[in-house]
């Protein structure tokens, strides 16, 4: 990217974070995801599985009516337009789809909806991303190409690739915020609401503030524990994660990627718990509840049990939902043409993620790889 790119990416990343607080902003980021990127339309949908009820729902290019429109009149068609229902569930999340590679072309061609609604307005292809997938919440972005723009390329992809991490964290913390007990006039009420434990602290991990849920699990050592002012946990290697993550959130949120999303609290007793970091220092929106706080963390039940070894090399390696699928199925003997396959993406892809699995865990060869695997147990 060029330097103008990159002021305007960080601006983009700001005006994710700031979605947490003002849902209403949603549209206006799609808006300048489509621009910066050369996207027709964009749409992102994200629901909660405990209430029923959308945590978020937004669209560029068209509007939420319409988006409600397809999804009844044409939802067997857009999922089959994905591959079908067992083959999004292999699709890792945060990792961009595009379609047309995806899915055979003679699948495409013949679907209803794409033939009736997408092609007619020159829609020819598109890209999605999973955002979650979990027991709690479901929910993914998608941007569509025009015709016009040609075929999707690496920038736009990679660009996506980019910003999925930061939407996957504002829309996972945004499942917090509409939980809350009372309707606030402002963050910090909202915040002191809110059920789920929130920290805020400096760039230190230094404690600045803590609401009523998270005092109590303070008092109680379970499953937060100030050590010297500092947040932490009983878990060394998981304060040490939780407190790079803050550090980072701090330095550059543009830069925080994987880290800071969903870090297990490993316990002796109890369900498992996690914690989501919010960057607070870039907007005046965020950094306006205690100007000292650099971020906000969000301590809340899990919505499962860890998953031995996937939260280990999330935690300890900082590997992205793709790379640690691809982990996984290079451990299981598959082949990188068989993974690509299987998940949609090209064969460069998969080498791509793949060098970037070494380079993070050390490893030189694939059985080093499956010993790797083999030792990991939830981290301690």
């Amino acid at each position: 990217m060029q330097q103008a790119s990159v002021e305007k990416f960080s601006d983009l990343i700001g005006g994710i974070y700031d979605c947490v607080i003002t849902p209403e902003r949603w549209t206006g980021v799609l808006d300048d995801i489509c621009t910066e990127f050369g996207f027709a339309t964009g749409a992102l949908s994200v629901a909660s599985l405990t209430n029923m009820k959308a945590v978020v729902n937004a669209v560029s290019g068209s509007d939420l009516a319409q988006m409600a429109q397809n999804g009844i009149g044409y939802g067997a068609d857009i999922i089959e337009l994905w591959g079908g229902a067992e083959r999004i569930q292999q699709y890792p999340l945060g990792e961009p789809i595009v379609q047309s590679q995806a899915v055979r072309q003679d699948v495409i061609a013949g679907n209803r909806y794409y033939r009736e609604w997408a092609l007619p307005r020159g829609l020819f292809d598109a890209v999605a991303v999973g955002l979650v997938r979990d027991k709690a919440m479901v929910g993914n972005a998608i941007f569509s190409q025009h015709e016009s723009a040609g075929s999707i390329d690496d920038a736009q992809v990679g660009g996506l690739r980019l910003l999925a991490p930061h939407i996957r964290r504002a829309v996972t913390i945004s499942h917090f915020f509409d939980m809350k007990a009372v309707e606030a006039a402002t963050f910090a009420a909202t915040v002191e609401a809110l059920t789920v434990g929130v920290v805020l602290a400096d760039e230190d991990s230094r404690i600045v503030h803590a609401n009523a849920a998270a005092t109590s699990m303070l008092a109680a050592g379970d499953p937060i524990v100030d050590r010297q002012g500092r947040i932490a946990v009983q878990s060394t290697a998981t304060t040490g994660a939780l407190q790079s993550a803050v550090a980072q959130a701090a330095k550059d949120e543009a830069t925080l990627g994987q880290r800071g999303i969903g870090i297990p609290i490993p316990r002796p007793s109890g369900d498992p718990f996690v914690i989501h970091v919010l960057p607070l220092r870039r907007s005046h929106m965020r950094s306006g509840l205690i100007q000292r706080a650099a971020a906000a963390l969000f301590v809340a039940s899990a919505s499962g049990p860890p998953r031995m070894p996937h939260d280990a090399l999330n935690q300890l390696y900082d590997l992205t939902p793709a790379e640690i699928r691809i982990f996984e199925l290079i451990c299981e003997g598959q082949t990188r043409a068989a993974i690509g396959e299987s998940l949609g993406i090209s064969l460069s892809t998969v080498k791509s993620h793949l060098f970037h699995v070494f380079e993070k865990t050390g490893c030189r060869r694939q059985v080093d790889l499956v010993r790797l695997a083999k030792s990991l147990t939830f981290p301690v």
